[in-house]
C-alpha cells in the first residue's frame, strides 16, 4: 500500500512539473512574438474611423487616393469621404425612383462609385466637410439610412399619380441636415477652390484607375 501511494505521488509530481514546464515554454513564446524587418515604409495619411457608418467603400478608396496624391509628389491631404457619400446618395436616389424601387438602396457602394463621383463632382478636404451635422462626434448612419429609404419609398408610391418637382430637393434637404450642405467654394491653405478645381490640384486623374471585381 505504501509502495502504491509512493508511486502515485511520484507520478503526480512528474505530471505537475511537466505542465509547469510547458506553461513556461508557452509564456516564453508569447513574450517573444514575431519580429518584423522593415524594408521600406510607404508614406500614408493618418488612419480615420468610419465608426458606425456602412460606408467602408468610400473611406477605403479615399485612403488609397490620399496615398496616390503623395506618390504623385503633391502635398499630403486628408480628403472627405462623406462628400462622396452625399453625392452617391443623390445619384442612388434618382436611380431608385426612376426604377420604381426595383433596385437596392442603402449605405453600400464600391470603389467605382468614388471614382465616378470625384470625376463628376470633384472632391474637398476632410477639414472642409466632415459629414457630422447631427449632434454626434462619430459617424453613425443608421437613422439617416432609414429616413432616406422611407422617404424614397413614399415618393415611389406616387400618390399624386405623377412625381412632383420637389421630391429631389426634399431628399437633398435631408442629406444637408444630417451630413451638411456641400460647399460650392471654400478656402484651403490660403487659396480659394471649388470641388472641381481642388480635384485638379491634387494631380489625380480618375481615368487612370480601373475597378476590378471577382464574382467567383
Amino acid at each position: 500500500m505504501r509502495k502504491l501511494s509512493l508511486l502515485v505521488g511520484i507520478c503526480l509530481f512528474a505530471f505537475t512539473f511537466t505542465v509547469q514546464a510547458q506553461d513556461k515554454a508557452k509564456d516564453t513564446t508569447k513574450k517573444e512574438g514575431y519580429t518584423f524587418t522593415e524594408i521600406k515604409r510607404l508614406p500614408a495619411t493618418s488612419v480615420k474611423s468610419q465608426d458606425r457608418a456602412g460606408t467602408c467603400w468610400s473611406w477605403s478608396t479615399i485612403s488609397f487616393l490620399e496615398s496616390e496624391i503623395i506618390r504623385l509628389g503633391k502635398d499630403s491631404v486628408s480628403l472627405a469621404p462623406l462628400y462622396i457619400v452625399w453625392n452617391t446618395y443623390n445619384e442612388k436616389a434618382k436611380r431608385y425612383v426612376r426604377m420604381h424601387g426595383n433596385l437596392n438602396f442603402g449605405q453600400g457602394g464600391s470603389f467605382a462609385d468614388v471614382l465616378w463621383t470625384i470625376k463628376n463632382y470633384g472632391i474637398v478636404p476632410f477639414s472642409i466637410y466632415s459629414g457630422l451635422n447631427y449632434g454626434d462626434s462619430i459617424h453613425a448612419h443608421g437613422e439617416l439610412d432609414a429616413v432616406l429609404k422611407a422617404y424614397l419609398d413614399a415618393v415611389i408610391k406616387n400618390p399624386n399619380k405623377k412625381l412632383s418637382t420637389a421630391w429631389l430637393r426634399g431628399f437633398n434637404a435631408v442629406l444637408n441636415e444630417y451630413l451638411g450642405a456641400k460647399p460650392e467654394k471654400f478656402n484651403f491653405k490660403g487659396k480659394e477652390y471649388t470641388p472641381q478645381s481642388f480635384y485638379q490640384s491634387t494631380g489625380l486623374n480618375m481615368d487612370d484607375y480601373v475597378s476590378l471585381t471577382s464574382f467567383t
